[in-house]
């Protein structure tokens, strides 16, 4: 592309390109090759666990929708009890799911059906990230920066973690969505027809759900303030304002029923984020209509009241979003769960409990801007620019954010791949010189170093979350679940964590799981469990359960001080159940206990 070739000195300096056929053999070997590692080192993962809850949770959404529920019904009847769960995830992800498992249903068993999906779904959605990665650097640095490119992005356990067999949740897609269209808003500063197929992946990716939502938002409204700068255009961040308000208003007619419409949430597609986002548009695109009649002042101006209109719109439609996509939880469920959730917290307060990401992710962060800088001093162009700026931006939101990590790291790996692999301008160019292998050097000293130091000298157990996750782990393995398989079917009190998984593998219906929009199911829960004995069965028959289950060590909803003595739960593991409860014999074993709630 000429936009982008012009960083060089002229087209004939710039390095040869992949082209698409190499690099999609390249990106399948990178596929390949992280498949291999994972079946080596974990060979029984898949077959011991349904993965972590959103897993678990998005098989049963889709196995709901090949049963005959509604694509225009999101509703969860096993969760809630007479509250039924109104799931807040996006039918585009189960659609796939749901076409490949029943091709698969139609040549194997279901079980072997499922376990094909849980590695094929992730494994291609792996493809797709590489390739499109890999080609945005194959742009802006050539086939040795593509190639490079792919093996960090294979080899970042910040992100790849979430395209592993097993990861059919909606991280992975979402991740690329936002990466990718990101690295295409920052192009489309020097190629404007790259908008285009930006504001599509970015607005996609905020279809499918919310998680990206704030680094989306800051990267746009970054674009179109450095295309207010000297010398430049907004032509490429308004095609990609106008796409982007486009695909979610495009997502929300197909997967909304049209009595819905105006039926508005903070957590996920509606309404209100659509008008937003098409206002918002407006006045970019009115803006670069103008824009060389135009001051500076009158560009920020219009571009100011445009989204004040845009946010007036979008709180009058429901006030409380303008608080967030919490903005109609219940604030008594954070102190009780939400605020324990790891990826709600900001890396600083997760501490401990984050150290392994935080690690990774510096050493691709100190590279990563170290690169950007020094390829900003000899390039002409405006992507890379950006693409420091937003990998800043990215840093900044992630450690306010710990699920943040994932794009901030990929953002990071463009950067390091093209500045890597450029030779220098000196007359005999070598891709690294001395100063740069000690700036290198010094930073993976730091980063292993204090991994190390956060290592030896922390307690044992690591951390909170480390701990609650692998009891969870233990808990919540198909071994342990299976035994309950075949209890007949009831409404089950046990822990928020192992809901979605004894929906998932048994009969049995779940009143709480890890999801917010449960909220006053998991409150319900939580006071049965740590309540005493004659509230607890009042309020066990008040919610018409039929078991009580838990797990020795796992209380994820456990108040600051303790569980007392004679709450529900202490009582249980304690084997001192109260007589309305009477101990149910398993066949198989598992740390699991039940109880049924006599008649």
């Amino acid at each position: 592309m000429a936009a982008v070739a012009g960083e060089y000195k002229d087209a004939s300096s710039a390095p040869a390109r992949l082209g698409g056929a190499r690099l999609l053999i390249w990106c399948m070997v990178g596929v390949a090759a992280l498949a291999a590692a994972f079946f080596f080192l974990q060979p029984t993962r898949l077959s011991a666990s349904l993965g972590d809850t959103d897993d678990a949770m998005r098989l049963i959404e889709v196995r709901e929708l090949i049963d005959g529920r509604s694509w225009f019904d999101n509703t969860l009847p096993r969760f809630g009890g007479a509250e039924p769960l109104q799931s807040h995830w996006s039918r585009l992800i189960d659609l796939p799911l749901a076409a490949l498992l029943t091709a698969f249903d139609l040549v194997m068993p279901q079980a072997a059906a499922e376990l094909t999906l849980r590695i094929v779904w992730p494994l291609t959605l792996l493809l797709a990230f590489l390739y499109l990665l890999g080609r945005e650097t194959d742009i802006r640095g050539g086939a040795w920066a593509a190639l490079l490119a792919i093996a960090l992005a294979v080899t970042c356990i910040t992100d790849i973690v979430q395209f592993v067999p097993g990861r059919i949740d909606h991280h992975n897609a979402m991740i690329l969505c936002a990466t990718i269209g990101i690295l295409r808003l920052a192009r489309s500063l020097d190629d404007p027809e790259a908008g285009w197929s930006a504001g599509i992946f970015l607005g996609l990716g905020v279809a499918i759900g919310y998680e990206s939502l704030a680094l989306t938002v800051a990267s746009i409204g970054a674009s179109v303030l450095f295309a207010l700068l000297p010398g430049r255009s907004l032509l490429g961040p308004s095609r990609a304002a106008v796409t982007f308000a486009a695909a979610p208003a495009i997502a929300l007619a197909m997967t909304t029923a049209p009595d819905n419409f105006f039926v508005e949430h903070c957590d996920s597609l509606s309404m209100n984020l659509v008008m937003l986002a098409a206002i918002a548009a407006a006045g970019v695109c009115a803006v670069q209509a103008f824009e060389d009649r135009l001051s500076l002042v009158a560009k920020l101006a219009l571009l100011a009241a445009t989204a004040g209109v845009g946010l007036l719109v979008y709180g009058w439609a429901e006030p409380a979003c303008l608080a967030g996509p919490f903005g109609q939880v219940d604030r008594a469920l954070f102190p009780l769960w939400l605020d324990r959730v790891l990826e709600t917290q900001s890396l600083f307060s997760a501490g401990r409990d984050a150290r392994l990401l935080a690690v990774t992710a510096s050493l691709y962060f100190i590279i990563g801007v170290y690169g950007g800088v020094k390829l900003i001093r000899r390039e002409r162009g405006d992507t890379v620019r950006f693409d420091l700026l937003i990998l800043i931006v990215a840093i900044l939101l992630s450690c306010w954010q710990v699920k943040l990590l994932p794009y901030a790291t990929t953002l990071a790996v463009p950067l390091v791949a093209v500045w890597l692999t450029r030779p220098s301008e000196a007359p005999d160019p070598r891709p690294l010189d001395r100063r740069t292998v000690a700036v290198i050097a010094a930073g993976v000293l730091l980063v292993v170093g204090t991994a190390a130091w956060l290592t030896f000298t922390g307690e044992a157990p690591k951390g909170r979350a480390e701990t609650a996750l692998k009891k969870t782990q233990d808990c919540a393995a198909s071994a342990a679940i299976r035994p309950l398989a075949d209890l007949p079917a009831g409404l089950a009190v046990a822990d928020v964590n192992l809901g979605p998984y004894l929906v998932a593998l048994t009969r049995l219906d779940a009143l709480s799981a890890p999801y917010h929009r449960l909220g006053p199911a998991i409150m319900a829960a939580h006071r049965i469990l740590h309540a005493p004995p004659d509230e607890a069965e009042a309020l066990l028959r008040g919610a018409g359960a039929r078991y009580v289950i838990a797990c020795p060590g796992l209380d994820s909803t456990r108040p600051k001080g303790g569980s007392a003595p004679d709450a529900l739960l202490s009582l249980l593991l304690a084997d001192k159940p109260p007589p309305y409860l009477a101990p149910v014999a398993l066949s198989g074993s598992t740390p699991l206990r039940v109880w049924r709630v006599v008649e």
